[in-house]
């Protein structure tokens, strides 16, 4: 058969086949990922319990029980009985100090955009302090009525999980991070809004903004007026229509509650950043709104005012830096919070400074009353500003509004807000003595009740039961001889159990589930092995064959598995269908293993493949040092320096070997290529975010921004400019984008590729859609200048939005362009000489393949292009053409290597007839690369690293699937797309067609397909031993203090990168799939 008569079915068979692979390795990797990642980031068990309602009304007065003997002094069956009593004789709540609440959440308040900044070296600054500054005056002059704290944010910082928190009283877990962008169900917890609901006799349940209340909370509201929440764009919409419906709820009065959630201050931190002009018109509309509100204010109204989370000098949030957890409190009434306090009468000082608020505060406990805040250096505490955890809002509430405490709530009472200078401790209606021991004993009961449904506290048993003893033989003391001593003494030991039951909870927030984390850590192992297994055979052995030996494998190992799964589902806890799914998955790879130790099938067209074990094991040397990074968080910290150290060794060393090459264009050639290539990356990585941990070692450059001195000891706090783009990079960005296009076309010139379709493609499509990208970011920094009146901004919003679609159209008919066009190939047609025929050349024939997959790759790089801010994009295109380059240098390196083993050879042994294949450390340089890309385009493994601004190119408002396809896009592309690009380059580069005359011998087969099988494995194995270091040290290190800071994300960003590689893989293969079969068309080639 001539490779003309080769039929459509043969070409695509070895691809497919493939895809079979790809396709059975991403369904491992989701295997393993899934339930490692079911294991080991579970939800925190949720008691569904209630507080069940008062069986009485609340009254001024209480008498407390009498304790049988011998409980003051300890004994402990005196001190049992004595718990009995108190809980059976115990309050339920207090009586009303306030009838209805008005609670206002303004999104990313942190706490210096609401307390004084009191003049000194580094404060105020005019963005962001002393805007907001009616909560301070007031505090400042009605002591007896307000309450102002530094509002410490359990991470991770995102509204979800806040809301959560400041509703129910219990800590989030970190998985649950995802649904603020996924979705989520309702909070089936107990909260003090279910609470007030269920009060007879209450008025309405208003609530006005943030949509994400609508989502948890539908049900408990009567009047709802949510707002979108994702569209960072918008500045004030959400703001107008909290400030619209929370005034006109309290205008028409008939209201318990009124709640509002304005997201403008957020909305500009993640637009601009905090120390930009548009946050000051903000905060000042902010101060204007909190007015208006108090103005309206009835006297049995309490109005709250807070933050969800702070932000960090860029604005964004997500983890537990200290101005991503520092938001701000600031309770108000027109009342004073002591019923016995004359109401005329003006507190002489803070409710904080009180002799009993400030006994209690200096209780040594896990959570400490007052902290440091870098941006206000100057406190009027000693040790800080008043700091307290959100949690602590919600019993609180719950008591100053005469309902139980939420069941699940492991908050303390804010003691300010039950103090008494008439009442003091001691006295028998103290109402801060009975708020703390209704507090302790709702924690006391939700730890009882969590102890049965978990043994998560089990190792803290002992200590918190001891807790609680002290507590009852302080509070027994206290009944028998009432003093303030006594009384101080009991508040003390209450404090310090709801404190210690809070820090233990944290500390053991998320449970581990070893089962699943082992069954899981078995898949991903396999998945490795069996990996490096196909990489060996895929350098010998066919595609076909090699799917068709791995997939009878796995389907019989996955037949055996599912049974046995069934049988261990049904003996854990596990649900059937995991069982199955590790079974299936675990059998599947045990025979594939086994199947893939067998002699490889070489056809008797097949030609020996040349390979470099020395290369081999010095790439997978790379790839365990890259791998051992994990082993530490300071390593992990630094991933991003070491990585390109570790790529500048791998360049420096090819380069020097390069010298050595047999013919001296080579020897200068190699170390050139290897050169151009370091200083692209070197220069890609000069663009970088930095993480909090690299302090003071790591300066950002990848905004507009001025580093302050001011801070010298923590530069990620010392950015006194705005979270912007540079205006000087967006100019170089439109150099890059005119230039690009030339580069790329240059670097297929030895080839002749540069011609045909890549001259149309590259000048038509790739550098306008690329100059529209720069245009973009362009519109979108003059649209948040704070020169422009709000018709201009729009218009600037509108011409930004059209850019970026007409971008997205042009890339489109680039694609289906591309799809009907990839082969960039010309005809040069030479007069024929003197009795002789015409010759005619084919210019770009070496680099069909080669080309038309850069071509498509080029398409891709533009789509990125879009999707990166100005500096990542300098840096992306630096590393696009470094993959690029990598592909030339490891022609150079192969041909160089053949010609060598031709002259050892001298004629006594047959040399190869195949050029020898790519080596792994090839690939080693490429994903290292990816990282560099990954780091240069303004990301780190950090939840605040994340852009969520991209998410809105070419759209005002979320929309989907596209507004979470760009943010994936933007944060793994670069680290994803360019590696596997390059892996197939490398198999394509300078490689030319197979081609059938008429008299000619047909061609063998080209392994075109077997190739790209063959470099894609390696890129998947070098990723999956990173996802399984990850893996693994996460759950080493799962009682680590900074588990969920440093390896949790990392773990997360190895799995998704996991994942991403294969879709991308398949893609990539696809891709190959239409390039060969216009190869087939144009020259009847076959492939294996």
């Amino acid at each position: 058969m001539t490779g003309r008569a080769a039929t459509p079915r043969r070409t695509y068979k070895p691809f497919l086949a493939v895809l079979a692979v790809l396709a059975l390795l991403a369904a491992w990797h989701l295997a393993g990922l899934f339930l490692f990642t079911s294991g080991f980031l579970l939800q925190r068990v949720e008691l569904h319990h209630r507080a069940p309602p008062c069986a009485e009304a609340p009254r001024a007065s209480w008498r407390m029980p009498t304790p049988p003997r011998g409980a003051s002094s300890g004994d402990l069956a005196a001190l049992e009985a004595w718990d009995d009593r108190l809980r059976e004789n115990g309050e339920c709540t207090l009586p009303p100090r306030f009838q209805r609440a008005v609670v206002w959440i303004i999104d990313a308040l942190r706490y210096d955009f609401v307390a004084e900044a009191l003049n000194s070296s580094t404060t105020p600054n005019a963005y962001m302090h002393n805007l907001l500054r009616t909560p301070a005056e007031l505090h400042k002059r009605e002591h007896g009525a307000s309450i102002m704290a530094h509002f410490v944010a359990h991470p991770p910082t995102t509204t979800l999980q806040r809301l959560k928190g400041l509703t129910t009283g219990s800590l989030p877990t970190f998985i649950e991070a995802g649904a603020n962008f996924g979705g989520a169900g309702r909070v089936l917890e107990d909260t003090w809004i279910a609470q007030m609901r269920a009060q007879p006799g209450r008025e309405r349940l208003v609530f006005a903004g943030d949509d994400t209340w609508q989502m948890v909370f539908a049900d408990l509201f009567d009047e709802r007026y949510p707002y979108s929440s994702f569209n960072v764009e918008d500045l004030d919409t959400v703001d107008a229509g909290v400030e619209q419906h929370m005034l006109t709820a309290m205008d028409e009065g008939h209201y318990s509650l009124v709640i509002g959630h304005s997201l403008g201050v957020d909305h500009v931190g993640h637009r601009f950043g905090p120390a930009h002009a548009r946050m000051p018109p903000k905060l000042e509309q902010m101060d204007r709104i909190v007015q208006d509100v108090l103005a309206r204010l009835p006297e049995d109204t309490l109005f709250v005012l807070l933050g969800d989370h702070g932000m960090d000098a860029t604005g964004d949030h997500g983890g537990d830096s200290e101005l991503e957890i520092g938001s701000a409190l600031w309770m108000y009434g027109k009342r004073p919070f002591d019923p016995a306090a004359h109401p005329a009468r003006r507190a002489k000082q803070s409710l904080t400074f009180f002799p009993d608020v400030s006994a209690l505060l200096d209780v040594p406990t896990p959570t400490p009353a007052y902290q440091p805040f870098s941006m206000l250096p100057v406190a009027e505490h000693t040790g800080g500003h008043r700091s307290l955890p959100q949690i602590d809002l919600v019993p609180t509430l719950s008591l100053l509004l005469g309902v139980p405490v939420p069941f699940n709530s492991l908050g303390t009472i804010i003691p300010e807000a039950f103090a008494s200078a008439q009442q003091p401790l001691g006295h028998a209606d103290s109402r801060l003595l009975r708020a703390l021991r209704i507090n302790a004993r709702q924690v006391r009961t939700y730890l009882d009740a969590y102890a049965t449904q978990s043994r998560d506290l089990a190792p803290f048993e002992a200590e918190l039961r001891a807790h609680w003893h002290r507590a009852l033989q302080a509070d027994a003391a206290w009944a028998e001889s009432p003093s303030a001593e006594t009384a101080r003494a009991a508040a003390a030991q209450y404090t310090a159990f709801t404190r210690a039951a809070l820090d233990r909870a944290q500390s053991v927030w998320a449970q581990f589930d070893h089962a699943r984390i082992g069954l899981g850590a078995a898949i991903l192992v396999l998945t490795v092995l069996v990996t490096w297994m196909l990489w060996r055979r895929a350098a010998h052995e066919e595609s076909c064959a090699l799917a068709a030996r791995v997939g009878r494998a796995a389907m019989y190992g996955g037949a055996v598995g599912v049974p046995a799964g069934a049988l261990v589902g049904a003996a854990t806890h596990m649900s059937l269908w995991e069982g199955v799914l590790a079974g299936a998955a675990l059998g599947a790879l045990v025979v594939a293993g086994l199947g893939l130790q067998a002699p490889v099938e070489v056809r008797p067209h097949a030609v020996p493949r040349a390979t470099s074990p020395g290369s081999t094991w010095l790439a997978v040397l790379v790839v365990g040092v890259h791998a051992m990074l994990f082993a530490s968080n300071s390593f992990t910290m630094w991933e991003d320096r070491i990585t390109l150290a570790l790529l500048a060794v791998l360049l420096l060393g090819r380069g020097v070997l390069g010298g050595g090459a047999p013919l001296v264009r080579w020897q200068y050639r190699i170390p050139f290529v290897a050169g151009a290539v370091l200083v692209l990356v070197r220069l890609a990585a000069m663009s970088r975010v930095c993480r909090e941990e690299q302090a003071p070692y790591c300066t950002p450059t990848f905004y507009a921004r001025h580093v302050s001195t001011e801070f010298a000891d923590n530069p990620a706090y010392a950015l006194s400019g705005p979270a912007t783009n540079s205006p000087y990079v967006m100019v170089a960005t439109y150099v890059v984008a005119m230039a690009f296009a030339d580069v790329v076309r240059r670097l297929l010139m030895p080839s002749r590729a540069h011609l045909g379709s890549a001259a149309t493609m590259l000048q038509w499509i790739v550098r306008p859609a690329m100059l529209g990208a720069a245009g973009f970011w362009l519109a979108d920094w003059v649209h948040g200048l704070e020169r422009w009146d709000e018709p201009t901004r729009a218009t600037f919003l509108h011409i930004k939005m059209g850019v970026a679609r007409a971008v997205w159209g042009l890339l489109g008919v680039g694609a289906v362009f591309w799809c009907y066009t990839p082969l960039s190939l010309s005809v040069l047609r030479e007069p024929a000489p003197e009795g002789g025929r015409p010759r005619v050349m084919i210019l770009g024939f070496g680099n069909a393949l080669g080309s038309a997959f850069l071509l498509g790759g080029s398409l891709v790089f533009a789509c990125l292009f879009l999707l990166a801010q100005p500096m990542g994009q300098l840096a992306l295109a630096a590393c696009f053409l470094a993959t690029v380059l990598l592909a030339e240098l490891g022609d150079h390196e192969r041909d160089a290597r053949m010609l060598a083993a031709v002259k050892r050879a001298e004629a006594q042994v047959e040399p190869p007839t195949s050029r020898p294949l790519p080596t792994l450390l090839e690939v080693a340089c490429l994903v290292l690369v990816g990282f560099v890309a990954f780091f240069g385009t303004g990301h780190q493994a950090t939840f605040t690293a994340i852009q969520w601004r991209v998410a809105f190119v070419g759209f005002s408002s979320v929309t989907y699937p596209w507004s979470p396809l760009f943010v994936v896009l933007n944060a793994f592309g670069p680290m994803i797309a360019l590696p596997v690009f390059g892996a197939v380059l490398l198999a394509l580069w300078n490689v030319a067609p197979h081609r059938v005359t008429k008299d000619a011998v047909p061609p063998l087969p080209m392994r075109v397909p077997t190739d790209a099988l063959y470099m894609v494995l390696g890129t998947l194995w070098y990723l999956s031993v990173l996802a399984l270091s990850a893996a693994g040290w996460a759950y080493y290190f799962r009682r680590h203090l900074m588990l969920f800071k440093i390896w949790v994300p990392r773990f997360m960003t190895a799995a998704l990168g996991l994942v991403v590689a294969d879709v991308l893989a398949m893609c990539a293969v696809g891709a190959l799939l239409l390039i060969a079969s216009r190869i087939r068309r144009a020259f009847g080639s076959s492939f294996v």
